[in-house]
């Protein structure tokens, strides 16, 4: 009978061990200022021998206390992007057997973490667990860190707005803070520049009909060096 117990037991720790069908690999600390927003990807691999239905949530651990609501950390997952306010499980997709959601590979259904500081320091801790939509059981999680340090000049660092709307279909908004000559780049997913827009012309409404859809960066460039980034939705 003991013997009976034991094989139970090592077949139900064996189940419990191999249940996790889905692998998930990326970096998952960042350091930032109070300005700049963090943005990050995560690979996420089905090693189940069948496809699995995958679902996003995300859960903070903590963070500062004077973080406005509408700031902190948000991501993208199966095709949509969810604010830092939502808690709702994301919508779904279906990942084949062996397969991998990847930003590399230019995967819309890819994940993509962001952390907006809101110049306010401090650290966040975030859960994001991966689960099967049929069996929620069959999950990973992952802790990110965001860790902000304080910065010296705020104001000097505040260029740009967040992309609106966002996601967006032909026309691209946003408010430019500064004066001084820059342009912003559009960069797709492979490091392609899609489209330049000259910052000194006040140009805050730009026609992006022509993008392909899919998830964009936009890099504001001054004097040759990258001075802030924001990221842009494409559908």
């Amino acid at each position: 009978m003991k013997v009976l117990i034991n094989i139970l037991s090592l077949l139900f720790c064996m189940q419990f061990v191999f249940a996790q069908s889905l692998v998930i690999t990326g970096d998952m600390y960042f350091t930032g200022d109070p300005i700049n927003e963090i943005s990050h990807h995560l690979d996420v691999k089905n090693t189940a021998n069948k496809g699995i239905t995958v679902v996003c949530q995300k859960t903070i651990l903590s963070s500062p206390v004077n973080l406005p609501t509408w700031a902190g950390a948000s991501y993208c997952f199966a095709g949509n992007c969810y604010s830092s306010s939502s808690t709702s499980p994301s919508s779904a997709a279906l990942l084949g057997s062996g397969q991998t959601f990847s930003y590399a590979n230019n995967d819309l259904e890819a994940f993509s973490g962001y952390y907006n500081p809101a110049e306010t320091p401090g650290i966040t801790t975030v859960i994001y667990c991966f689960y099967d939509q049929i069996n929620p059981n069959d999950q990973t999680c992952v802790t990110v860190t965001y860790d902000i340090t304080s910065a010296t000049n705020i104001e000097d660092q505040k260029f740009i707005s967040d992309f609106y709307p966002n996601p967006a279909t032909n026309i691209l908004q946003f408010e430019y803070y500064s004066s001084e000559p820059s342009v912003l780049n559009l960069i797709d997913v492979l490091g392609n520049t899609v489209k330049t827009i000259d910052l000194s012309t006040n140009n805050n409404k730009v026609d992006i009909s022509h993008l392909s859809k899919g998830m964009y960066f936009g890099n504001v460039v001054k004097n040759n060096n990258i001075i802030s980034t924001k990221k842009l939705i494409v559908k």
